[in-house]
């Protein structure tokens, strides 16, 4: 699919892929397709589940993201780009933590070469309303990551 999506395509949105499976499978595969095609690099959108949390939530985060998420972990798919990476499971791939732990992680998809970056809030608390501060928290910090950029 990476060698079709090169040579016909203006880049792919992955899932389940982490800094590992990008750099050393996704964008070797697609560019080289895109290459051989004549066609410009491809863009390549990671797909990331965010959590602004304290150090100390991180865990619960983690549980989280793979309780709500996990559907696509049992996808032949998915499957095969987690045998690319390092990561298991979604809770994996999760960026959760301080403000500078979750910058630090976006940075290392774009590193291992992300062109653009999509992300799923993962609320974190006990009932709605501390769900609902989560994800507020977290969509504004990601806000003010994408005014600077």
């Amino acid at each position: 699919m990476l060698r079709l999506t090169g040579e016909r395509a203006d880049g792919t949105i992955l899932w389940m892929a982490d800094e590992r499976a990008i750099g050393s499978h996704v964008v070797p595969h697609i560019t080289s397709a895109a290459t051989e095609a004549g066609r410009p690099a491809p863009r390549v959108v990671a797909g990331v589940p965010v959590c602004l949390c304290r150090d100390e939530e991180v865990d619960v985060a983690m549980a989280r993201a793979n309780r709500i998420l996990a559907e696509a972990e049992v996808s032949p798919n998915y499957q095969r780009l987690l045998d690319h990476g390092d990561a298991r499971d979604v809770g994996d791939i999760l960026a959760a933590g301080s403000e500078s732990t979750i910058e630090k992680r976006l940075r290392g998809f774009v590193d291992a070469g992300a062109t653009d970056i999509s992300v799923r809030v993962v609320p974190i608390g006990e009932d709605r309303d501390e769900r609902l501060a989560s994800m507020h928290r977290t969509r504004e910090f990601l806000s003010s990551l994408a005014a600077s950029a």
